[in-house]
């Protein structure tokens, strides 16, 4: 949290990208992607930005814009991010 102004400043915002994480999308990602993904999964257990240990609220303060991975359907959600998103509540 001491780097964080220094970050701010050094950071350029988008103006059309809003700031935080955004999780892309698997099943958009061509063959030699999701390739790549498997077997860096295979080897880490985790994605690059869960390796990481950022807070998604560090990186919305900062005002960067980072993409987590999504994962494939058969792996149980290993992403720092989306484990600590609450999940929507249904209204009944």
């Amino acid at each position: 949290m001491a780097n964080l102004p220094y970050v701010r400043r050094r950071t350029r915002p988008v103006p059309s990208v809003a700031p935080g994480v955004m999780v892309d999308v698997w099943a958009q990602l061509d063959l030699a992607e999701r390739q790549r993904r498997r077997a860096w999964l295979a080897r880490h257990s985790r994605t690059p930005l869960h390796l990481l240990g950022v807070p998604e609220e560090l990186i919305e303060l900062t005002g960067l814009h980072v993409t987590e991975w999504a994962l494939p359907p058969d792996v149980p959600s290993i992403s720092l991010v989306v484990q600590q998103r609450s999940r929507p509540r249904r209204n009944n």
